[in-house]
């Protein structure tokens, strides 16, 4: 069912997009410009020009780039990762809830759940590290749960244990770092079982490739985490020591109200573990401890990544696929009075609560990814195209990073801060103003900017010295992207640009040009000989 479901899915987008495939998230293509940069000029970076921590996935990232050094760099190799990882992920999961008791029928339920609710298409389809980290998630807690309430066993086999638990940690912190919620979670668990070494052994593990490369970056002038968790996570003018420390409060209670999986979700944890515990009087029982996992997750997730929500909830669907393997494992055993095949109850209960955590309009079919990605190809992706093409090697300043920085080769400067650590630096000490984007992108001399104007953050940014040239409405949803001179002899040439690439494309696409009109134009500049009343200049493409 996911393989035919993306099938269909990606048929359906191919139409929208002219035969190109285009993921549905613009960040996609942070990770897949960093691989690419990785795997042809050793620098981990958006561009070749400087390193930039742009990327919070670590292993995603790295995989990325040696699979385009290996083979060659092409759109579809975070696809067809993300297919087998995700094969991968039902087998694992299928392998673990069958060793925790869930009878066929329970798991199929569980299995399917995951497939819709997640959803497995929808992200295969984002074309980033969910499902990596999904299937990484599983496996630790499954892992880490039989150690923790199986019989003892031979010293041997508990080293391989051990060893076992301290590779998968080190994976799953690099996926994501929000795998650090369910590891701290096990490594308490193993104290309160009074063992020492091995959470100390987990621990270390897990934070050898996090403290690797966040040596790499403050030896590189960046900061020990990446800017994506520096910009979103940790907030502006606040310290990573006190954003570690803040207490819980109404922001915690607004994440729950927010996200309706997440109230579910802890419920279930909760009741399904002190009903279990009820019944089975062992804090360390497999059905006991998974849902006392789970809610720990989600109380750290809320509290310390506070995730945007809007129309793919990639950030906490981790925590959707986690749960409904959880609830498989808790039901497993459950009981009616009257005759029904063995996992059935559980398999009706599970099915039950897939409609209830899946996000809005998520299904087998995910029409919102669809979506994305012919919004993708019309805004981000031509916009990159516009770059490609005009200013293959300048600089230009952008506010979206990753298309524009994966399909060309031009100088790309961030206004908000994932690729340069400027902007970091300053929100860090400062309140960032248009005056700071003047001073530290004044030494690239940038030709042009590019802004999707819908950004509410990058209104203040812009200088007051540049020129608005032109603005374009990209279909359907009629977002707003300014074209900027930031260098004012540019704005006759950017003008025409704009009214050569995308007037070609508004006829069939739909795309509304407002441009300034000649006289608002700067003289410096203007083409000799130019009559007053010309609204155009003619523009070779591969000569600009």
């Amino acid at each position: 069912m996911f393989l035919a479901s993306l099938a269909a899915a990606l048929r359906s987008a191919l139409r929208f997009t002219d035969g190109h495939l285009i993921y549905a998230l613009d960040d996609s293509y942070i990770h897949m410009a960093v691989a690419r940069t990785f795997a042809n000029h050793g620098i981990w970076g958006c561009t070749p020009f400087h390193f930039s921590s742009s990327s919070s996935s670590l292993l995603w990232t790295f995989g990325l780039g040696v699979a385009y050094r290996v083979f060659q760099v092409s759109d579809w190799t975070p696809l067809l990762t993300n297919v087998v990882f995700a094969v991968v992920t039902l087998v694992i999961a299928d392998a673990a809830l069958a060793r925790f008791g869930a009878q066929p029928l329970a798991r199929a339920a569980a299995l399917l759940g995951i497939v819709v609710a997640f959803p497995l298409p929808g992200m295969v389809l984002l074309g980033m590290e969910h499902i990596l980290h999904l299937l990484l998630t599983i496996a630790f807690a499954a892992l880490a749960v039989l150690s923790l309430t199986g019989p003892s066993v031979a010293a041997p086999l508990e080293r391989r244990r051990t060893i076992a638990l301290c590779a998968s940690a080190a994976l799953l912190a690099a996926s994501r770092y929000e795998g650090f919620f369910l590891i701290g979670l096990v490594c308490l668990a193993c104290l309160a079982r009074r063992q020492v070494w091995r959470p100390l052994a987990i621990g270390f593990s897990a934070l050898l490739p996090v403290a690797v490369f966040g040596a790499i970056s403050v030896a590189n002038g960046s900061y020990f985490l990446p800017n994506p968790l520096m910009v979103k996570a940790v907030g502006e003018n606040t310290s990573t020591l006190s954003a570690l420390l803040k207490p819980f409060g109404s922001e915690d209670v607004a994440f729950l109200e927010n996200n309706r999986a997440m109230p579910i979700l802890l419920a279930l944890g909760l009741l399904g573990a002190l009903a279990q515990l009820r019944a089975r009087r062992d804090l360390f029982d497999p059905k006991v401890l998974l849902p006392l996992l789970l809610v720990g997750m989600i109380l750290l997730h809320g509290h310390f990544v506070f995730s945007p929500l809007y129309w793919a909830y990639r950030y906490d669907a981790y925590l959707v696929g986690f749960g409904l393997f959880v609830a498989a494992v808790v039901l497993a055993d459950l009981r009616v009075p009257w005759s029904l095949p063995r996992g059935a109850p559980a398999a009706v209960l599970v099915a039950a609560l897939v409609p209830l955590v899946a996000s809005v309009g998520e299904g087998l079919v995910p029409d919102a990814e669809i979506e994305g990605m012919r919004n993708t190809y019309f805004e981000e992706y031509q916009t990159a195209e516009f770059i490609r093409l005009y200013y293959p090697r300048d600089a230009v300043i952008v506010n979206d990073l990753g298309a524009v920085t994966y399909y060309t080769e031009a100088r790309i400067l961030d206004l908000v801060g994932l690729g340069d650590i400027e902007p970091v630096a300053i929100m860090r000490h400062s309140t960032y103003t248009s005056r700071d984007v003047t001073a530290w992108t004044a030494p690239y001399r940038p030709k042009i900017a590019i802004i999707q104007l819908g950004w509410g953050v990058v209104g203040p940014l812009i200088p007051p010295e540049w020129v608005r040239v032109a603005v374009v409405e990209v279909p359907p949803h009629r977002h707003r992207v300014g074209f900027f001179a930031v260098d004012p002899q540019q704005a006759w040439t950017l003008r025409a640009g704009v009214a050569q690439h995308f007037g070609q494309l508004g006829p069939t696409l739909g795309y509304r040009i407002k441009l300034l009109r000649p006289e608002e134009l700067p003289v410096s500049g203007a083409p000799p000989g130019l009559p007053a009343g010309d609204q155009t200049l003619s523009l070779n493409v591969t000569g600009r």
